[in-house]
């Protein structure tokens, strides 16, 4: 499972942790131009550390399909993808459909929506929802699964949430959701799940070339960015 390391004892701390995570926060914000090749030696300078946890980092990025590798050429960044953002909503709609089918969600931590004036924080609250009713089944691969896609999804809803239509559809399917579930009506509720996920997977398409574009102008800046956040780490 992708998060097994993130649990070890110490391994946010470590160098390796600390490499990984700016790297991945790096890849996951599409912060660096599609088809950049990851120098090791130029990161490690970067980050003022050495290359062997860089390296390990890197392995492991690639390990988990966040970066590609080429033999003999290393690592490099991959292009947004359509098909597998797209089948990443699909599995948390899946996911939500059963919880709320089976009565295995109790309508009660989300009672307060979040500040519709920040993208962020209601990227926080969409993300936070479908892991809490990911938690309602009591398994956790599904969790970590449902996490997993969060990530991955990540970039894409917030350039979709930028998007002051969509931002309101997303508004009122979100209450409406939410009082479906306290009235415990699920057919309902499914389908508000259903028309929420087509409509955001309808949109990926046209996102992810605004998304690819969009990195492919942060050729300048991308070790800047990269220097700060491992500072933050």
């Amino acid at each position: 499972m992708y998060r097994h390391h993130e649990h070890n004892l110490g391994w946010d701390a470590s160098k390796v942790g600390k490499a990984y995570k700016a790297l991945k926060k790096l890849v996951v914000n599409c912060e660096v131009p599609p088809g950049t090749r990851l120098n090791a030696t130029a990161i490690s300078n970067v980050m003022n550390t050495s290359v062997l946890p860089v390296r390990d980092a890197l392995i492991q990025l690639e390990i988990e399909e966040y970066i590609a590798s080429s033999f003999g050429k290393g690592y490099y960044i991959k292009k947004l993808d359509t098909k597998k953002i797209s089948e990443h909503f699909e599995f948390i709609k899946i996911i939500l459909t059963h919880a709320f089918r089976e009565n295995l969600y109790e309508h009660s931590k989300f009672v307060m929506l979040p500040s519709w004036g920040d993208c962020y924080l209601v990227s926080e609250f969409l993300e936070s929802f479908s892991e809490s009713v990911a938690e309602a089944l009591n398994n956790r691969v599904m969790q970590d699964l449902v996490h997993e896609s969060n990530v991955r999804t990540r970039y894409i809803r917030w350039l979709d949430l930028h998007q002051p239509e969509r931002l309101s559809c997303i508004r009122d399917d979100m209450s409406e959701l939410l009082e479906l579930l306290n009235k415990r009506d699920k057919d309902a509720a499914i389908a508000n799940v259903d028309r929420q996920f087509s409509a955001m997977i309808s949109t990926v398409p046209e996102l992810v070339l605004e998304g690819n574009r969009r990195a492919g102008n942060t050729k300048e800046s991308w070790l800047e960015t990269l220097s700060t956040l491992s500072a933050e780490s």
